[in-house]
């Protein structure tokens, strides 16, 4: 038998098995699909629930407020956003979720002490290191 009528022997027989196996993978696919797709029939029944009317979340934190017209402070648009959301905000600085506290006035130099319990050592050696001399060698080479 020659090379070219034996691979082509085995071209037929292979192109005969896949369309065989094709057929019925295609077959059994169908009928699941079949299956699936079989309407059944399902009651649906309406149920009105009433439900209390309650105040969002943010209402609940920022407080009913009459919603502010928008200033334009600056010609940056991003920026007047920024001042504009922080215009109509409330920063809160009365409860102990305040994000600057106010019992504590800034200090501009001298050691200020904080307390570090429940931080890293590493941390509380970064919070409570003495920067001055850091900055005085910034201020140094600014030429200030």
């Amino acid at each position: 038998m020659k090379a070219q009528t034996f691979e082509n022997l085995i071209r037929k027989v292979v192109r005969e098995e896949i369309d065989y196996a094709l057929r019925r993978e295609i077959k059994s696919l169908k009928e699941d699909l079949r299956d699936e797709l079989k309407p059944s029939i399902v009651e649906h029944t309406e149920r009105k629930v009433e439900v209390p009317q309650q105040s969002s979340l943010k209402e609940k934190i920022m407080g009913k407020k009459p919603i502010m017209q928008k200033q334009n402070f600056v010609g940056d648009n991003t920026l007047n956003d920024l001042l504009n959301e922080t215009a109509m905000g409330n920063t809160n600085t009365q409860t102990a979720q305040a994000p600057v506290s106010l019992s504590q006035p800034f200090t501009t130099g001298g050691v200020t002490h904080m307390d570090t319990t429940g931080m890293p050592e590493s941390v509380a050696n970064a919070v409570t290191r003495d920067y001055s001399g850091l900055m005085k060698a910034i201020n140094k080479k600014k030429g200030l």
